[in-house]
């Protein structure tokens, strides 16, 4: 008996073969009813749809015969499999191959063989149709030929079941997908502590939040039975309806505007407001969303400290014997502003502040004139603010941009202090804190911005030599991954650059969610990726690290449709406090090259000879890339 060697493209066609995911399931009418049929029309005892696997074949159909399977070394399927090509075999006691099968010398007892290939849309051969006769037949050209068209039906029936799996795993993937996304935009949307809107192309409110019912001062019932421009200043109305139709038509994506609403009993409330317009896959409008912040306090704070301060400027210098004696007046004023105010005398001892003053403090607020800095001053906030009291107190005028004053809040204040003189000679100073939480949020955000890649959502080169110059000047050891995906230039040419950034954005999550947890990923641009790895202090480490890398990025991808197999090159620089951070990531570069002059899809470590790094452990099996 001579066994079918295996098919050079033998595991591509067993991965085939299971993605039909039809191996020991159960019998379906549709392929028994080819076998019956295909039975009756040769006058053959036996029929098989045989499907073989790795070391079995398996019978999807089996008529005539009450096995469910054969060792696919005793298989005459497999030789069919191994030819791609129909196979027949009119006296199997003939053929040296069969003479001496079990299948042949015991049950079955075959005796007439004719086996045509199943071949899915791929080309790959998973098994054949086959007729089985117990006694020697011929078998002309044409009953090859009818026998082929039988083998047809059958690998319609198989493609349609690879669509239906395939469809069933894409719908299961998208219904995950949109519940997550849902249950994400549920969440931002009710609980963020910004004002929420969804509104319709009309205008009507779709939905709102909490915190949007809070600022406008309708519920959402009511809301729900408004337009937006009911609820806004009749002053702002134009220039919202004029922004929106700047949406609609597309001239721009979104837009930001201050307004006012008008609250129930006729006050009016300023807001900041940001509208996205959503559109359809198709890109017709849907709705508007809406994002509303309150700041109403900040535009009265505004226009109030604009005149209090150049009323208290004047004041302090040409008038500060009246201000003395008007003490009540000016306490009644700064009592009713948004800023922090205070006078501190050269002992450090409050001799004026102001209620905002008291109500920033809370606990620690002195409890009369005369109380000393220290006792109202958590220690570290005095260690921060006693340098700008000491140029203060030399006559400089100072400001600390960032100031907290407690805690138990978040809120952020920029505080002046302005030299107090009396004839001349410096008597203490004034304090005038007014509140920049906001305006820190904003310059941080457009910090984060600027240190992410827009494509992939990892960070920036910017973001990588920040970090690579922070952790050069740490003491903790590390190693840097110069990772390079082999051939995204042939990706881009024949599959287009949509599917190059597609590819790209993939390879990105499958980095992120190897490397380890704290590790840093970051695209420096193009193809190239670079991953610092804290706590890695030998080629060992690295190498399990490089490898994993090189294993993720060498599974097959899945872009538009199409299967494209992929693979990276990896070079690896461990930290050595004697070399610079830019040139350690050039060791790393260097060390990538090397791995793709090794053959690609391999790791190499940077600065050190093939057998530190690895030697044939330092290498993975390269991967065609198609």
């Amino acid at each position: 008996m001579i066994t079918a060697p295996l098919p050079l493209d033998e595991d591509v066609r067993l991965r085939a073969l299971q993605r039909l995911d039809i191996l020991d399931s159960e019998p379906e009418e549709a392929f028994d009813r080819i076998a019956r049929l295909a039975a009756r029309a040769f006058r053959v005892p036996i029929v098989l749809v045989s499907l073989v696997d790795e070391d079995r074949q398996w019978f999807k159909s089996h008529y005539g015969i009450a096995a469910c399977e054969t060792p696919r070394s005793m298989s005459f399927c497999a030789h069919a499999v191994l030819s791609k090509r129909p196979l027949v075999v009119e006296d199997a006691l003939d053929d040296e191959r069969f003479l001496d099968n079990p299948l042949v010398l015991g049950a079955p007892h075959i005796r007439f063989y004719a086996g045509a290939p199943l071949r899915l849309a791929d080309g790959q051969v998973v098994g054949t149709l086959c007729l089985i006769d117990t006694a020697p037949r011929a078998f002309e050209i044409a009953d090859v030929e009818t026998l082929a068209d039988y083998a047809q039906l059958v690998e319609r029936e198989l493609e349609v079941r690879r669509k239906l799996i395939r469809s069933r795993t894409a719908h299961e993937r998208d219904r995950r997908s949109l519940a997550i996304s849902e249950a994400r935009f549920t969440t931002v949307f009710r609980e963020t502590p910004i004002g929420n809107a969804l509104v319709a192309l009309d205008g009507r409110f779709l939905d709102v939040n909490q915190t949007f019912s809070e600022i406008t001062g309708y519920d959402e019932a009511s809301l729900r039975k408004l337009t937006f421009a009911d609820v806004t200043h009749p002053a702002d109305v134009a220039a919202d309806v004029a922004l929106a139709s700047e949406l609609l038509a597309g001239k721009q994506s979104t837009y930001t505007t201050e307004k006012r609403y008008v609250r129930p009993d006729g006050t009016a409330i300023w807001v900041n407001l940001a509208v996205t317009l959503l559109r359809d896959a198709a890109g017709v409008p849907a709705h508007f969303i809406a994002a509303v912040q309150d700041i109403d306090s900040r535009k009265r704070s505004e226009e109030a400290l604009r005149n209090y301060h150049a009323e208290l400027e004047e004041r302090v210098r040409e008038r500060t014997a009246e201000l003395r004696r008007s003490r009540d007046a000016l306490q009644t004023i700064t009592d009713n502003l948004p800023v922090l105010i205070a006078v501190v005398d050269r002992e450090l001892r409050y001799r004026f502040y102001n209620e905002t003053f008291k109500r920033v403090l809370g606990p620690r607020a002195p409890g009369e004139v005369g109380a000393n800095v220290a006792q109202t001053l958590r220690p570290d906030v005095l260690a921060q603010l006693q340098p700008y009291f000491s140029r203060a107190l030399a006559g400089e005028r100072v400001t600390c941009s960032e100031v907290r004053y407690r805690e138990d809040e978040e809120r952020v204040w920029c505080t002046t202090y302005i030299p107090a003189k009396r004839d001349g000679v410096v008597t203490g100073f004034y304090v005038m804190s007014h509140d920049v939480t906001e305006q820190r949020r904003t310059e941080q955000h457009l910090r984060e911005r600027a240190l992410v890649d827009a494509l992939t959502g990892l960070a920036n080169r910017r973001a990588l030599d920040e970090e690579l110059a922070a952790m050069h000047a740490g003491t903790c050891c590390f190693a840097v991954f110069f990772v390079d995906l082999d051939g995204l230039k042939g990706i881009n040419d024949r599959y287009g650059h949509d599917a190059g950034d597609a590819l790209l954005r993939e390879a990105a999550q499958r980095l992120g969610a190897t490397v380890r947890a704290g590790d840093f990923v970051s695209r420096l641009g193009g193809d190239e990726f670079v991953v610092v790895s804290r706590g890695v202090a030998d080629a060992r480490d690295a190498g399990r690290i490089a490898q994993a890398i090189c294993g993720a990025l060498a599974r097959p991808f899945v872009t538009g449709g199409m299967r494209v197999e992929a693979s990276a090159s990896v070079g690896v620089a461990i930290h050595d406090a004697s070399v610079a951070a830019a040139d350690l990531l050039a060791i790393a570069d260097t060390a990538m090259y090397e791995a793709k002059r090794a053959g690609r899809n391999t790791w190499r470590l940077g600065g050190a000879p093939v057998a530190e790094a690895g030697g044939e452990a330092g290498r993975s099996p390269v991967v065609s890339l198609s």
